[in-house]
C-alpha cells in the first residue's frame, strides 16, 4: 500500500489525530523510540527537540516518513534484536496485533530499550454487535493492509479481557480507552 493511502486510511479512522496526540502527551524525556512506526504520524505531535527514532519493516513507509518528518528511521524487525536502541520513552502504537503470537517478545524488547517508560496503544477484537463486521473489515483489510501484514482472519486481535490481562502481566498501569484502543504505560 502506498504511504499516502495508508495515512489517508488512518486519517479516516481518526481525523482529529486524537490517538497520536494522546500518546505524545505521555512522552517523558528527550528521546522516543517508535517501534512499528509506519509513516511516523506520532512524530508530528512531539515537541521540538525530542529525538525521534522510528523502526518499521515497510521501507516505502520509512522513506516517506523520512521526507515528511524530522527523525532517524531504520528498517528493522521489532521482535528481533534491538539491544543497540535506547530511548527515554518507547512507543508501541497499534503494533501488538501485527506480531501476535510474538507480542511478548515485542513487550520485552520495548522494556529493554526504554530508559523511563513504555507507552502502549493496542486495539482489540470487538464484542458482538451490529457494526463488528464492518469495523473489523475496515481495520483488517484497509487500515492494517500496509503491504506486509498477512490478512489472516482474526490474526493477532486479542479480546479485550485477554489484552488487559496480557498488559497487566507485563506491568502496565494507567489504563484508558481512547477510541477503539487501550492506552497504558509501563514505568521503569
Amino acid at each position: 500500500q502506498h504511504p499516502r493511502i495508508y495515512d489517508f486510511t488512518i486519517w479516516l479512522n481518526d481525523p482529529s489525530g486524537l490517538m497520536p496526540k494522546t500518546l505524545a502527551k505521555s512522552i517523558v524525556g528527550e528521546s522516543v523510540l517508535d517501534l512499528g512506526c509506519g509513516t511516523a504520524s506520532l512524530q508530528t505531535f512531539l515537541p521540538k527537540g525530542v529525538q525521534y527514532i522510528g523502526i518499521d519493516l515497510n521501507e516505502d513507509f520509512l522513506v516517506f516518513a523520512d521526507k515528511k518528518s524530522r527523525g532517524t528511521f531504520y528498517k528493522r524487525c521489532v521482535i528481533g534484536d534491538l539491544s543497540d536502541l535506547k530511548a527515554d520513552t518507547v512507543v508501541l502504537a497499534d503494533v501488538l496485533h501485527h506480531v501476535t503470537p510474538n507480542h511478548q517478545k515485542l513487550i520485552e524488547n520495548a522494556i529493554k530499550s526504554a530508559r523511563k517508560k513504555v507507552i502502549i496503544s493496542a486495539c482489540y477484537e470487538k464484542e458482538e454487535g451490529p457494526f463488528k463486521q464492518i469495523s473489523e473489515f475496515i481495520g483488517r483489510r484497509i487500515i492494517d493492509n500496509d503491504g506486509l501484514n498477512g490478512q489472516r482472519e482474526g490474526a493477532g486481535w486479542l479480546k479485550l479481557d485477554e489484552l488487559l490481562q496480557f498488559l497487566v502481566n507485563n506491568g502496565a498501569t494507567n489504563f484508558q480507552k481512547v477510541m477503539s484502543h487501550i492506552h497504558c504505560e509501563i514505568n521503569k
